[in-house]
């Protein structure tokens, strides 16, 4: 992958998670707490994906991006092991909201995952800064 065409990946996955996140609050604001779960896990995924990009890597499924992830992030130390405990509950969640009709989620926990996501964002956004592959 060039160095333009990585740029251009990572930024992209940056704004598809920020639109994911803005989407999954204002479902959330009229009552829409699958759709807000559904919609924060994809965030969570274009966050890592971005970080993927970063290392020149385009995976093909989520679970070969979450494993990826696994390798170049957490084993590495720039996030900590919990963060795999969160991207597998969101995925969890996820599934559930999209396929299981007589799912309920809590209002309140779903601002919680929102505001993990966001924090997974934002730590992603400190590492590429970091690399010099995003602007500040």
């Amino acid at each position: 992958m060039s160095d333009p065409a990585r740029r251009r990946n990572i930024a992209e996955s940056l704004a598809r998670a920020a639109q994911a996140l803005a989407v999954a609050e204002a479902a959330l604001a009229i009552g829409g707490t699958a759709d807000a779960i559904s919609r924060t896990y994809y965030a969570a995924l274009h966050y890592l994906r971005a970080l993927l990009f970063a290392r020149g890597l385009d995976p093909r499924t989520h679970q070969g991006a979450q494993h990826l992830f696994n390798q170049e992030f957490v084993r590495t130390g720039l996030y900590p092991a919990t963060t795999n405990k969160l991207l597998a509950s969101l995925q969890r969640m996820r599934e559930q909201a999209d396929y299981d009709p007589g799912m309920i989620f809590d209002a309140e926990d779903t601002r919680e995952q929102i505001a993990e996501v966001r924090e997974f964002g934002a730590r992603a956004a400190a590492i590429l800064r970091a690399e010099q592959l995003l602007e500040s």
